[in-house]
């Protein structure tokens, strides 16, 4: 296992810096799938998968928080609408 792998695979990453971090945390974790399939070690091969299932839990950590902003932003904004519609009628 060579230890100065940087550089031997490359990829972009695009969109804001939250896409960004979810697209680096799915492409951790593929790697560590090949890593399992690719290991002979008995030893490797539960860290390996314990690292998997830590990125995945962090990744739907992640999607409901932002689920869970969206939602709170929607209903603020039917808050406010409805707010809005309570205002009295200004005289012009």
């Amino acid at each position: 296992m060579a230890r100065d792998l940087v550089g031997f695979d490359t990829f972009t990453l695009k969109g804001d810096p939250l896409s960004r971090a979810i697209a680096a945390l799915r492409v951790a974790r593929q790697q560590l799938r090949l890593a399992v399939a690719d290991t002979r070690s008995n030893r490797l091969v539960p860290v390996l998968c314990d690292a998997d299932d830590e990125i995945t839990q962090r990744l739907c950590r992640i999607e409901d928080a932002v689920d869970d902003d969206a939602a709170d932003t929607a209903e603020a904004g039917e808050t406010d609408a409805r707010r809005q519609a309570e205002l009295p009628l200004r005289a012009a």
